[in-house]
């Protein structure tokens, strides 16, 4: 919830919401799922009145499963990258000035390395 610009690790054991892993209390393990930030302080009697309402334990595991079949499919899914040709030769402008002639005394002839 605070941050909406970070992707989602996974979801609250009480709440079900999706929260970035900054917001996320893994307080039995990675094994067992995470309490958000709120949830864990209510869970823990700091506060009682901090949690988001509990949503019905069916209902975060139906979210979670779809959230485990969403990333299967992206991982089924293979991007191909293509390779990009650039041609990076500069068309010549009509009314545009030739290269002056102490140019081509300073160029390299085909072959030659130059140092910068």
């Amino acid at each position: 919830m605070r941050h909406q610009f970070e992707a989602a690790v996974d979801l609250c054991r009480n709440c079900g919401y999706e929260f970035c892993a900054e917001c996320l209390v893994y307080s039995f393990g990675r094994e067992q799922p995470p309490y958000c930030v709120p949830c864990a302080l209510a869970a823990s009697g700091v506060r009682s009145n901090a949690a988001y309402p509990p949503r019905p334990k069916r209902e975060i595991k139906r979210r979670l499963k779809e959230r485990q079949k969403a990333e299967k499919a992206r991982a089924k899914q293979k991007v191909e990258v293509k390779p990009v040709e650039v041609d990076w030769s500069i068309p010549d402008r009509p009314g545009a000035p030739a290269a002056p002639d102490w140019l081509e005394e300073h160029l390299p002839s085909s072959g030659e390395r130059v140092a910068f």
